[in-house]
């Protein structure tokens, strides 16, 4: 039977405690002690864990809980299934298709923890737990290793109410350290692995790989997100991470065999194709919800009616990805491209990575340039796809760049994001104007004909600011 998923967002902060340690008596009431253990479960090569994520079935007088979490910036995503399965239920095991693939989890440990505490409240609100625990690492029913920490988890108030609790056991003797899931700990197991940057005398093979691997490692990363499909976030990081490895490949196809850069590019561009039909119903679906909601109550009912056939389609293009996501064909371009990350088949080549950025950035010049009027309406999205391009061409050369590549990326993004408020204004009347050509309700053809009208407003507004953008970008990018 399918196990429902309870989502709930962790934000905390750890701290080390010296022996003998308690927390402060006037912090806050007491809690009642807690007694579990936690069996935790990882791909066989720790890909989760090299990530962020956890996966473990804690157990409570006799009562199991599945949990699964996921980083997320400063936060982290906690996905909880009660079941007292051994197994791990199939929702988990289908969000963790891109880590396990098609294995079965392997046993990290289990961990016996006792907690004590304290509830902080302000007024009626409880803002915060103060936990202290003592674990012990299980094995063969022996215990081999143990250690205390101490945890401060916001509940119902805001980081900005964690501060003062935690200078209050910084004082009483507490030390803040890196989150880290305590089967690293127990285990001295890194968390998570994060990938380092050479400095600029690094070789250029060195820049590209690593590269390519932070943004596999962001594919990755998001991909459970975007199977859960409660945060268009996720997706749009996965999607991006997709796109910037396609790109990279791209511009430094002159540094691999053309096989595998040929292979490669194809399979992310049949992701990234998945990826974007999604993300696009996403922003179109955003973008009128937030701009119409001033329409007479007789315009939103044709209003919501073509919100629904648009969520109709949403719906439909997001079947496609979780197909693609399940697919063999996904499965192995993730092995494919992780396998070749530790033998990158370079060939040798006379450029170097600040050839490539302003070659990129050339490319854009002269498309610009070409044109008998600059930025003709029709070439707007031809341009934003070349400055995407570039962009992510100069961000592999960033370490080589310094300051003079932040000041370009960041005027880069600047219109890059004008032309993209221009483009997704352009997809919204086309697909306005595709419903109103097959529908046969005067109120929905009035009401596709007035936002149609404030979408080409919209269109003229920013494309003033197109021209004005560009020459600060030209001047960034005669610096590099």
């Amino acid at each position: 039977m399918p196990w429902k998923i309870h989502q709930t967002i962790e934000y905390e902060i750890k701290f080390r405690i010296p022996s003998g340690f308690q927390i402060p008596t006037d912090i806050g009431e007491p809690i009642p002690t807690r007694v579990f253990t936690s069996t935790y479960f990882d791909s066989e090569h720790h890909r989760l864990g090299q990530l962020g994520l956890t996966l473990r079935k804690r157990v409570e007088h006799a009562h199991g809980v599945w949990q699964l979490k996921i980083p997320s910036g400063d936060v982290r995503l906690e996905l909880n299934i009660d079941s007292g399965s051994r197994s791990i239920p199939w929702e988990f095991q289908d969000l963790l298709t891109a880590f396990l693939r098609k294995q079965e989890a392997i046993q990290l440990g289990k961990l016996r923890t006792k907690r004590k505490g304290v509830r902080i409240r302000e007024d009626s609100q409880i803002i915060a737990e103060v936990v202290q625990d003592s674990v012990a690492l299980i094995k063969n029913k022996k215990v081999v290793h143990s250690f205390q920490e101490l945890e401060v988890e916001l509940q119902e108030g805001t980081a900005a109410q964690l501060k003062p609790i935690r200078r209050i056991l910084l004082h009483a003797g507490a030390e803040e350290k890196p989150l880290q899931p305590k089967i690293f700990q127990a285990l001295q197991l890194p968390y998570p692995l994060i990938p380092e940057f050479s400095g600029p005398s690094a070789p250029p093979t060195e820049h590209i790989r690593e590269r390519l691997h932070s943004q596999f490692f962001q594919m990755l990363q998001h991909d459970p997100g975007t199977r859960l499909g409660r945060d268009s976030e996720a997706l749009h990081r996965m999607r991006v991470a997709t796109r910037r490895m396609r790109a990279i490949v791209r511009a430094a196809r002159g540094f691999f065999t053309p096989e595998w850069t040929g292979h490669i590019r194809q399979e992310l561009g049949w992701v990234g194709s998945l990826l974007g039909e999604v993300r696009d119903w996403d922003v179109l679906l955003i973008s009128l919800r937030q701009n119409f909601q001033d329409l007479s109550i007789h315009e939103q009912r044709a209003f919501q009616s073509i919100l629904k056939k648009f969520e109709d389609q949403r719906s439909m293009a997001r079947a496609q990805l979780l197909e693609g996501l399940r697919s063999d064909r996904y499965l192995h371009l993730l092995t494919h491209f992780e396998d070749s990350l530790s033998r990158l088949p370079f060939q040798p080549s006379p450029l170097t990575i600040s050839d490539l950025a302003k070659k990129a950035f050339h490319k854009v010049q002269d498309f610009v340039n070409a044109s008998n009027s600059l930025f003709p309406k029709a070439d707007l999205h031809r341009t934003r796809i070349l400055l995407k391009r570039a962009r992510y061409a100069i961000e592999l050369a960033e370490p080589l760049f310094g300051k003079r590549g932040k000041r370009f990326l960041e005027q880069a993004k600047y219109t890059q994001d004008l032309l993209g408020h221009h483009q997704d204004a352009v997809v919204a009347e086309q697909r306005l104007l595709a419903i109103k050509q097959h529908s046969r309700g005067t109120g929905i053809a009035y009401v596709t004909g007035l936002m149609v009208e404030r979408l080409r407003n919209q269109q003229a507004q920013v494309y003033q600011q197109i021209s004005k953008q560009w020459k600060k970008l030209q001047k960034q990018g005669g610096k590099l």
